[in-house]
């Protein structure tokens, strides 16, 4: 019996990289995931800290690695007895529906259902087109487009 033949041939499938618009979700899902944890930690009186690594001199001029704390601002506001919050994209805040860029929320309480609820719609592709204005806006601004 030959050695190739107690092996599995296939055809080789390599992993294709993700679309732009694959990307963008990707993105914009860490993100609103670190939102939910920042929504979380609050909830339970806790501090949300993200650490992050960095390149410093130390004494005697050499570039040493460290960890610095990253801050995390929160998308959300207090509004009366509830919570306003926004979605933004990069430096940009997404529209959500026509006109509208803020989700009205009952209570603090809500705001991770809300959360888990905006991962969703990302994945399922929802605000695509809100991305895609972002960027475009950004663009013209910028002088790019």
């Amino acid at each position: 019996m030959s050695h190739l033949a107690k092996l599995n041939i296939t055809q080789m499938k390599r992993q294709t990289a993700l679309s732009p618009q694959e990307q963008r979700r990707a993105k914009l899902v860490v993100k609103l995931e670190e939102q939910l944890k920042l929504a979380e930690a609050l909830s339970k009186g806790e501090r949300y800290l993200v650490i992050k690594p960095s390149w410093t001199r130390d004494a005697d001029g050499n570039r040493v690695r460290v960890q610095r704390e990253r801050q995390v601002r929160p998308w959300w506001w207090q509004e009366g007895e509830g919570v306003a919050m926004i979605v933004r994209y990069g430096a940009r805040s997404l529209e959500l529906s026509k006109g509208k860029r803020a989700v009205s929320i009952q209570s603090p309480a809500m705001l991770p259902g809300v959360l888990h609820t905006l991962i969703a719609a990302v994945k399922a592709g929802e605000l695509d087109a809100a991305m895609d204005a972002a960027i475009t806006e950004t663009k013209r601004k910028a002088g790019k487009a």
